[in-house]
């Protein structure tokens, strides 16, 4: 009688530990992400702002020269 029990509840908790692990890691990797698109945005706005202040270097720099330079 406790062996006919024993296979059930062993299948029970290993669904609840299984459940328990695919939630924890969708939580992590939320967390995760987000994490890195703020770091993306960050090298984003940084790199702008260096291409931004090295284009105000530029004293002869006007819209021909920017376009005949690309």
């Amino acid at each position: 009688m406790i062996a006919s029990l024993t296979a059930p509840a062993t299948q029970v908790c290993a669904f609840v530990l299984g459940c328990a692990l695919i939630h924890a890691a969708r939580a992590h990797a939320a967390s995760v992400t987000h994490a890195l698109s703020a770091a993306a945005l960050f090298t984003l706005l940084i790199l702008l702002g260096a291409s931004l202040d090295r284009a105000a270097d530029c004293p002869d720099c006007d819209a021909i020269t920017v376009f005949d330079a690309a």
